[in-house]
């Protein structure tokens, strides 16, 4: 059984830094069309919200990987809310 624990915590580690990645094709169509007026703010604010919680629920309990995961997934949805509030408004 802790050999599954241990591979299972490598898997949630990865899976977040992965997902963490996700919201890069978004911050990067955001900046290359100069507008972000076809993104729901609202979405990646909750997203954060969300990230933020799980995040500190990481370090309060030591979960490296959990701290990786969000640490990453973190990164991602404020690369997506900043771009987006730099171009909210501007035409392409």
């Amino acid at each position: 059984m802790e050999t599954f624990d241990s591979v299972l915590k490598v898997l949630v580690g990865a899976v977040g830094v992965g997902s963490g990645a996700a919201y890069v094709p978004q911050a990067v169509r955001i900046w290359k069309r100069r507008s972000s007026d076809d993104v729901s703010l609202l979405t990646y604010l909750l997203f954060l919200l969300g990230q933020v919680i799980w995040l500190t629920y990481g370090i309060r309990f030591g979960l490296v990987e959990i701290i990786l995961g969000m640490s990453a997934n973190l990164a991602g949805s404020l690369a997506v809310v900043l771009s987006a509030l730099r171009f909210r408004g501007r035409a392409a």
